[in-house]
């Protein structure tokens, strides 16, 4: 039996034909008519599809790392050395290869997931890397970390290639920081080297954001300045008394150069800053004083007090002179 959609169609198809001997419209009007109902109506039917499409490739991402991780954890030191890189570099290769299935003028769903399984694809890529590092090299933890951070960093790079992929661009800056870390380890040694250099690459990130460098710009202030926080934590065990200063600063800078350039980004990286360290700050320092943090306290109040009290006055406007 044809249904009603089919029947459209042919229907449409004979008005216009009338519509033609009637001399209302010529041939090549009905025929793009036409044409164009076809396509809106291959489109709903696309539409329509995307949801499961996309929910179905985040599934199946979803379980090749979980059934990946599972055997990592349960079975993996029975595991031979080739099985294990081989199921790293199946996992790699399969998330690449569906999203690269899903070309830039794609729906936004498809979009959003061909970043997820790109992303899945660098960490695969990363963990073959490290892989390959200590069971075939014997190399060291921090070498491991180099090489795992360098190939995730270069596999991201290679698909973000700076352009509007967030999901490539965290990738990009995490496997940078992780071979950061591991060289820095490597050569220094220490944490307050390793937390030393990440907040070094973390305020380069920073930088490149801030002149539109690396796309979405967005993405990079946030980034980076969450990579600088968290080398000035790295740096506690060697700088146990530097290190929550450091943080603290960090953030402090964040919020005024936030507010002052309004770039509010980095406003909001330089609060969840403070309110990590500024309480970190003030238990190390001032453990066995009470007066300090209630005085903290008190003036916070007081401070949020006095923005309710600007914000619900109303505004004037100032007279011409």
């Amino acid at each position: 039996m044809t249904s009603q959609r089919d029947r459209r169609p042919d229907e449409l198809a004979g008005a216009l034909q009338r519509a033609v001997e009637a001399q209302i419209l010529n041939a090549d009007q009905a025929q793009a008519v036409l044409a164009a109902e076809r396509t809106r109506g291959k489109a709903s039917d696309d539409d329509r599809r995307l949801p499961v499409t996309e929910a179905l490739g985040y599934l199946g991402g979803l379980l090749a790392l979980s059934g990946a991780v599972t055997l990592a954890i349960q079975y993996w030191r029975d595991v031979p050395t080739a099985g294990r890189l081989g199921l790293f570099a199946v996992v790699a290769v399969a998330t690449w290869l569906v999203g690269a299935r899903i070309d830039d003028g794609s729906a936004s769903a498809l979009i959003r997931l061909r970043g997820a399984l790109w992303f899945a694809s660098s960490a695969a890529v990363a963990a073959l890397a490290g892989q390959v590092a200590q069971d075939v090299a014997h190399a060291g933890s921090s070498t491991v970390w180099l090489s795992a951070g360098a190939a995730a960093a270069i596999h991201a790079g290679l698909l973000w290639r700076l352009r509007d992929r967030p999901a490539q661009h965290l990738a990009c800056l995490a496997g940078v920081l992780a071979a950061t870390a591991g060289g820095a380890a490597g050569t220094a040694g220490g944490p307050a080297a390793v937390g030393l250099a990440v907040a070094a690459v973390g305020a380069a990130w920073v930088v490149a954001g801030w002149l539109a460098v690396l796309p979405p710009p967005v993405l990079a202030l946030v980034g980076g300045g969450v990579a600088v926080l968290a080398g000035a934590g790295i740096t506690m065990d060697d700088w146990p008394d530097a290190a929550p200063l450091l943080g603290l600063a960090a953030a402090a800078v964040f919020v005024a150069v936030g507010v002052a350039t309004v770039r509010t980004p980095l406003t909001v990286v330089g609060l969840a800053g403070g309110f990590g360290y500024l309480p970190w700050t003030v238990g190390h320092f001032f453990a066995d004083s009470l007066g300090v943090p209630l005085a903290m306290l008190l003036c916070g109040i007081a401070l949020l007090a006095v923005t309710l009290v600007v914000l619900r006055r109303p505004s004037r406007d100032v007279p011409a002179r």
